[in-house]
């Protein structure tokens, strides 16, 4: 379910343009959601394919550090209600990965800056690494056979291809490896690693003081 060769249209604008959110898609208000401030850190970005574990990571470095986790799956779902599958099968993959988007940037702007973990789709969308200037990226990379054999015990959340889930992947890797590449500080192999080793080296290559 996956458009690699770009959206349609492209998608609403960030800032003071349009943007998914406006009109029926309106969000309800996030709870704890803190007014913004002078940011004293700079938000920390996991991107990566779907199953590379960057909600599983995001959250244990979160702890480890002190800072909210801002989900990328998890938003969506508390801004609209639906989670990503549900989302693109009713909306369509424009506005599902549209969305996806700015959630994202949401998590940017919000202050303390948190952990985000950015949604796969991110990855299809050629503005991601201006977007990330001001953040500090974490690219986690996991080989293609094991990410199927992850998604395969997917909980039904994701939008998943109903055809050749491997072949959806390399597509993917294709479109996203050279945009994720450009924005990463750090690029870890996330495949056979524990979130907790994962955990340290992120903390040990961190080129600024944190909790």
């Amino acid at each position: 379910m996956y458009r690699m060769e770009g959206y349609s249209s492209p998608p609403p604008g960030l800032g003071a343009q349009p943007t998914p959110f406006d009109g029926e898609w309106a969000p309800r208000p996030l709870s704890g959601t803190i007014p913004h401030m002078p940011a004293p850190r700079r938000p920390i970005v996991l991107v990566g394919l779907m199953g590379s574990g960057k909600t599983t990571v995001g959250s244990a470095l979160a702890d480890r550090l002190g800072r909210p986790l801002w989900d990328g799956d998890a938003k969506l779902l508390e801004v609209t209600g639906m989670t990503p599958a549900a989302l693109g099968a009713e909306r369509g993959l424009d506005v599902l990965h549209g969305l996806e988007l700015e959630v994202m940037s949401l998590g940017l702007a919000h202050r303390p800056a948190p952990v985000v973990a950015a949604a796969a789709s991110v990855g299809l969308d050629p503005r991601l690494p201006g977007l990330l200037l001001e953040a500090w990226t974490v690219w986690l990379r996991v080989e293609l056979t094991h990410l199927v054999s992850r998604l395969q015990r997917d909980d039904g959340h994701r939008p998943l291809p109903g055809g050749d889930l491997l072949a959806t992947l390399r597509e993917m890797e294709r479109v996203g490896d050279p945009l994720y590449a450009q924005a990463a500080d750090l690029t870890l192999d996330a495949t056979r690693t524990p979130p907790a080793a994962l955990v340290q080296r992120i903390v040990e290559a961190m080129p600024f003081p944190d909790a």
